[in-house]
């Protein structure tokens, strides 16, 4: 029978509209409850949201920390590089400094590099598939500088199968093909050993029939690099050498034609654009949490935390970061006021660029110390003084855990939305069942009212039928 409006059929005694009369009043009723929950999701939804731009400022503060946190981070340098040149006129050598460079003047001239032993083989083949030996297995025998003798057996007897068996020997060498180009002859097989002296070596065959191999064309021979540095003669087998200035690799690729000079000094710039970097990514997350908790924000997420004590209490986190002694304060310096970074009456960072410029100037290790704490790579585990950047990187480890203050606040709004989104299941039901108590009401009004009518009827009838006598 479903589908039937039973309270329509009804309605036609009454003269009543009941099913839209029940619609009505259980609109009434549901309306303001729902429209209660909902507005509790969106208020959620919204605070999860700005606990989001909290996360992810608190996020690139992290990062803009990050690049103050090691004592490493403030070893910056300038290289100067003068005299290098070959008598040609390119450079003899080229060079790399690291964050452990030392400030000082060296002086450097390169008489060798390191050369490693080359050898080609005596005869060129016109094909890489030419069989050598009469297609019979050899033995190419391979002699370090030392006189110890490998022997490796060539069973694929092309050239390009001594090339590949002598490059799988794991001998420490490297065997390829040249295509010459030329017309007869094209291919010549060419084995290439490591730089230095100690890595010299020499090949024999015993390919001794048809079309031989034999590696007697030496093409290169193993040499030492030989400078003097600062007065002091050395050798290197290699011509990439970073054991002889502190943080300095140098790149030798010719002979000076007189004495090179390297200069080293320490640089601020990198550090000043660091610190100013910090403050203007602190000063753009001040500004999107100032709008979350300013209920006259014109942003969507204006004052959305405004009354959320757990968010306050995070942002006077954040100020305190910068503006308390730093835990690995010097005699000279404890505060980021003191080299010139400040908050202003508007809670802002503002830099006193003359004043940072005389810190770094006057007081580099200090800075150092109050940021890093003359640490590198410092953990988040453990109490411990930090300095300024590892506590405060501390302090945002902290915040953004899975127990901490901001995943565990977003975890209880979601499970909060959860709970209201179960309400308005719930509410669904009991609507339903209110809407059922209204229809059989209803039902029982109805029907009354029919039997009233249908007594109606039958009395008026009945009366009408009276026999009356008419009397003058």
């Amino acid at each position: 029978m479903a589908g039937v409006d039973f309270l329509g059929a009804l309605g036609a005694g009454a003269d009543i509209d009941s099913n839209s009369l029940v619609e009505a009043l259980v609109q009434a009723e549901r309306a303001p409850r729902e429209s209660s929950i909902n507005k509790k999701i969106e208020k959620s939804e919204a605070e999860i949201s700005a606990y989001g731009i909290l996360k992810a400022g608190l996020e690139s503060l992290n990062i803009a920390l990050s690049s103050l946190n090691d004592a490493k981070d403030f070893a910056e340098y300038s290289v100067a590089l003068s005299g290098n040149e070959t008598s040609t006129g390119s450079d003899a050598f080229s060079i790399t400094a690291s964050a452990d460079a030392s400030a000082g003047i060296s002086s450097i001239a390169v008489t060798a590099i390191a050369a490693g032993d080359r050898w080609g083989s005596t005869n060129t083949y016109d094909d890489l598939t030419t069989e050598l030996n009469g297609g019979s297995t050899f033995t190419v025998t391979y002699t370090d500088s030392s006189g110890t003798d490998t022997a490796v057996a060539i069973v694929d007897t092309t050239p390009q199968g001594v090339v590949d068996t002598l490059n799988e020997a794991d001998l420490g060498i490297t065997a390829s093909i040249v295509d010459t180009g030329a017309s007869l002859g094209r291919y010549k097989i060419v084995v290439s050993g490591d730089l230095g002296t100690d890595n010299g070596f020499s090949l024999a065959t015993t390919a001794a029939s048809g079309t031989t191999l034999a590696f007697g064309d030496r093409l290169g021979t193993a040499a030492d690099a030989a400078l003097t540095v600062n007065g002091v003669s050395v050798t290197r087998s290699s011509n990439s050498i970073n054991d002889l200035i502190d943080g300095v690799t140098l790149n030798l690729s010719g002979i000076t034609a007189s004495t090179a000079t390297l200069s080293v000094s320490q640089t601020t710039d990198p550090i000043k654009t660091r610190i100013t970097d910090l403050v203007e990514v602190y000063n753009a997350v001040h500004t999107q949490l100032d709008s979350l908790s300013d209920p006259d924000s014109a942003d969507e997420l204006g004052g959305v935390l405004s009354s959320d004590g757990g968010f306050s209490n995070i942002t006077r986190q954040l100020q305190q970061m910068f503006s308390s002694a730093s835990s690995t304060a010097t005699d000279n310096l404890s505060y980021l006021a003191e080299i010139g970074v400040e908050f202003d009456r508007y809670g802002k960072l503002e830099i006193d660029d003359d004043l940072l410029d005389s810190a770094l100037t006057n007081y580099f290790s200090d800075v150092v110390s109050i940021f890093s704490a003359d640490t590198d790579n410092q953990s988040t585990v453990g109490d411990a003084n930090r300095g300024i950047a590892g506590d405060a990187i501390k302090k945002i480890s902290d915040l953004l855990a899975l127990d901490g203050t901001v995943e565990s606040r977003m975890s209880n709004l979601e499970t909060r939305i959860s709970d209201y989104q179960q309400d308005l299941e719930d509410l669904d039901t009991r609507m339903a069942r209110i809407q059922e108590r209204y229809i059989a009401q209803f039902t029982a009004m109805e029907t009354a009212i029919d039997r009233m009518n249908s007594t109606k009827e039958y009395l008026k009838t009945a009366l009408e039928n009276l026999p009356f006598t008419n009397k003058q």
